[in-house]
């Protein structure tokens, strides 16, 4: 972009106004910060969820009258406005991400957007997937994807991360804490309109979330009243909630409406409270009574062979086997158990269907060509960093349990999931630009346990647990541990104690 250039589109700015100067004319959309002559001062933007803050915290820092930021050398700023004229997350990791949850991103994104008041507006890439970009609402078929939005929140949808009437708690999507904390949640709101709703709104306010057993639990509630002003935005009140004084992870739900009972808005955050590790803990269940859980890492696994592939996520926070095969668990009873006080038990577990996807290949068989413009890559599971977004399209499995050689049941896998719900998966997730499995998640599976079963596990001094897909419906197993998935538990046997 020489200056001669630079001085031909201004020349051809000029022209445009002078032609019709009631119309808005832009230089250029740019990529490299380099505005002339504008209406408009736009920039592009493809960054993780993760950097979106400070990124715009210093876009809005060096946006004013008199600025060089984002124009070329000898240009500078007026008093245009500023914006955005392409920002989403798949050129916002190394090598790009292929096709990923892109919802997690995009809330944190929305998020921080309406946190800044000076970007005027956004666009994002794209409202459908192309052949070398699979970051659209849609697929490249116009069929649906599936953000996991209104199953995390009733009533949420995606149109809530475009409201022009916004509730967001200030504070990352998913945040460590401390069992039993109190934690100070500042609100910020933000009204981009000249006529919100007349009257004061209703804010109500749940905490809920699952222990480390699965369980789901209502922690704590509220509501209070909070006037719309036009055109404001700010950090107007703080709420304090309690944390629960054992492992879970936790969702603060906040969902504005007015006096009438219509929804203006629903948004929420994740608090993650860890647990102890593997090995016998003891509980209290609800309804008062102890209960023991012995656990187990995903990894641990004694025994495993798979016809397709074998392989670990993050050290082993998630084990894949691909095709047909089997995980095979050797637990040893643990001394302080007493098998004559165990009333009930079963095997806990979060369980998907695990396919091949291109990029879990070997590198021989992979197909060379420019990203870009989708040459020979046309697999939207080849990019090192994909994991294909929940849609319509399943990838079943069915898994067959054995305890100590005795069968225990059949669980059919539905999917091999990855959205929102796999709040864990992103989670866990270093902040290198990288992604593995990001948002994927599985199902709760509870295998019931027989007085046969606990009878030959403490004959033989421990538990063989053995995972089992065969070929019948090889679709793969994924088994998931605390760090990982939708639920804060590692594999465990639940041991109701009298």
């Amino acid at each position: 972009y020489s200056p001669e250039t630079q001085r031909w589109v201004v020349s051809m700015y000029r022209l445009a106004k002078s032609l019709d100067p009631t119309r808005l004319v832009e230089d250029n959309s740019p990529c490299n910060y380099d505005h002339t002559e504008t209406d408009l001062n736009t920039w592009h933007a493809y960054l993780p969820g993760y950097a979106w803050g400070e990124f715009l915290e210093n876009v809005c820092r060096n946006t004013y009258p008199g600025s060089a930021w984002n124009f070329a050398d000898g240009y500078r700023q007026g008093r245009q406005p500023m914006l955005n004229s392409e920002c989403g997350n798949v050129w916002g990791y190394e090598g790009s991400t292929g096709d990923v949850d892109w919802s997690w991103d995009y809330h944190i994104m929305m998020n921080q957007f309406q946190k800044h008041p000076r970007v005027a507006g956004w666009l994002y890439t794209e409202h459908h997937d192309v052949v070398n970009e699979w970051n659209g609402y849609y697929r490249f078929d116009r069929s649906e994807k599936q953000t996991g939005l209104e199953e995390l929140m009733p009533g949420m949808r995606l149109n809530d991360l475009h409201s022009d009437i916004y509730l967001l708690p200030d504070l990352p999507l998913c945040s460590d804490r401390e069992a039993g904390a109190r934690v100070a949640v500042p609100l910020w709101l933000s009204v981009f309109t000249a006529s919100p709703p007349a009257g004061e709104a209703v804010l109500e306010y749940r905490l809920r979330g699952y222990d480390m057993l699965g369980e789901e639990l209502q922690v704590q509630g509220d509501r209070r009243t909070l006037a719309l002003a036009p055109w404001s935005w700010g950090t107007f009140d703080t709420l304090y909630v309690d944390l629960p004084g054992h492992p879970g992870l936790y969702q603060l739900d906040l969902r504005l409406s007015t006096k009438s009972g219509m929804p203006i808005h629903h948004n929420f955050c994740f608090f993650r409270v860890h647990g102890p590790g593997s090995g016998l803990h003891t509980h209290t269940g609800r309804d008062g009574k102890p209960i023991q859980v012995l656990s187990f890492s995903p990894n641990s696994f004694a025994r495993a062979h798979w016809s397709e592939k074998l392989w670990t996520v993050l050290d082993g926070l998630k084990v894949n086997g691909a095709g047909a095969g089997y995980f095979e668990y050797e637990v040893a009873w643990p001394e302080t158990l007493q098998a004559e006080r165990i009333s009930e038990a079963h095997l806990n577990m979060e369980l998907s269907a695990k396919p091949l996807l291109g990029k879990d290949r070997n590198m021989e068989e992979q197909a060379d060509g420019d990203y870009m413009r989708g040459g020979g890559l046309h697999d939207p599971g080849r990019n090192p960093n994909a994991y294909p977004m929940t849609d319509d399209r399943l990838n079943p499995s069915q898994v067959q349990v054995f305890i100590n050689g005795r069968a225990a049941g059949w669980h059919y896998l539905p999917d091999d999931p990855a959205d929102h719900r796999g709040v864990l998966s992103w989670h866990s997730q270093p902040k290198d630009r990288k992604l593995r499995e990001a948002g994927t998640y599985g199902y709760l599976v509870r295998v019931p346990l027989s007085a046969e079963h606990i009878a030959s596990a403490r004959e033989e001094g421990r538990f063989r647990i053995r995972l089992q897909v065969d070929g019948s419906l090889a679709g793969g197993l994924a088994v998931y541990g605390a760090e990982f998935g939708s639920y804060p538990m590692d594999p465990g046997i639940v041991f109701s104690v009298k």
